[in-house]
C-alpha cells in the first residue's frame, strides 16, 4: 500500500486523539471548576469515622481531653460534665477552602461554680487563669481569663450590671497534645443560659458519633447553686482528619 493510501489513515488517527485529548482536558477544566464554585470531594480521601484508625486515635484522645477537663476544674465544685464526639465535613470552593474533607473531634466539658459572692469573682477568675496556664495552657490570640477580668469585669460594663459573671466573654486557651480550652463564664442568675447555650466551647458538628452532653438536670445545678461565677470549661481535641 502507498504512503499517499496509509496518509488519510493517519490524519484521521491524529483528529481521533487530537479530539480525545481536548474531551479530557475540557472534562478535567469543567471538573476543577465545578469544584471550585460548588465545592466537590471527588478527589477525597476515604473517610471512615467508624475504622480501625479513628477507633484508635478516639481511644487515645478521649482520656486526654476528660484528663484535662478535670484538672483545670480543681479550683471550684463540679456541678455537671457532659462529653460529645463527632465529625464535621469542609468545604472547599470559591468562598471557603478548609484544610480538611472530614474531620473528627472529642470534647469533655465541666460547669464548675468558682464564687458565690459577688466580692470573689475576679479572684475565681484569676485562680482558673492560673491553673491553666500551670497545666501548660496558654491564652490564644484573643486573650485568657486574665483579660476578661481586667477588661470585662467592670462596674460600669452594662453587661455585668444586668447580668453580672453571666454577661463575661469566653476566653481560650491552646494547651498541650492539641488540645483547646474554652472557658465560658455564667452564674446562677444566667435566666438566657439553656443546654444548647452550654455548648459555647466552639464545637459545631455535622454527625455526632456519641453525646452525652449536658442536660436539663445540669441547669437546676446552676440554678440551686448561689453562683456568682460558674465557668463551663470545655476541653476539645481532633483526633482524626482526611484530606480533599
Amino acid at each position: 500500500m502507498s504512503d499517499t493510501a496509509l496518509r488519510p489513515r493517519r490524519v484521521l488517527k491524529v483528529v481521533l486523539v487530537t479530539l480525545a485529548v481536548a474531551t479530557l482536558g475540557l472534562g478535567a477544566v469543567a471538573t476543577i471548576s465545578w469544584c471550585s464554585v460548588f465545592g466537590c470531594t471527588l478527589f477525597s480521601e476515604d473517610f471512615e469515622p467508624h475504622g480501625e484508625e479513628a477507633t484508635r486515635a478516639r481511644a487515645a484522645a478521649t482520656p486526654v481531653v476528660a484528663g484535662l477537663a478535670d484538672r483545670a476544674s480543681v479550683d471550684g465544685r463540679v456541678i455537671g460534665s457532659g462529653t460529645v464526639d463527632g465529625c464535621r465535613t469542609g468545604q472547599n470552593d470559591w468562598k471557603r477552602k478548609d484544610t480538611y474533607s472530614h474531620e473528627c473531634e472529642v470534647a469533655a466539658s465541666r460547669m464548675v461554680v468558682l464564687a458565690t459572692d459577688r466580692a470573689d469573682v475576679a479572684d475565681g477568675l484569676t485562680a482558673l487563669d492560673a491553673t491553666l496556664r500551670g497545666l501548660g495552657c496558654e491564652p490564644t490570640t484573643w486573650g485568657g481569663l486574665d483579660r476578661v477580668r481586667d477588661e470585662y469585669w467592670r462596674g460600669d460594663n452594662p453587661n455585668v450590671q444586668r447580668e453580672g459573671a453571666a454577661g463575661l466573654p469566653s476566653a481560650r486557651y491552646d494547651c498541650p497534645d492539641e488540645v483547646t480550652v474554652e472557658v465560658a463564664p455564667t452564674s446562677t442568675s444566667d435566666t438566657g443560659v439553656s443546654v444548647e447555650a452550654l455548648a459555647d466551647g466552639g464545637i459545631w458538628l455535622d454527625d455526632v458519633l456519641a453525646d452525652d452532653w449536658y442536660a436539663p438536670e445540669d441547669l437546676r445545678s446552676l440554678r440551686d447553686s448561689d453562683a456568682e461565677l460558674a465557668v463551663v470549661v470545655t476541653a476539645t481535641k481532633g483526633y482524626y482528619r482526611t484530606r480533599f
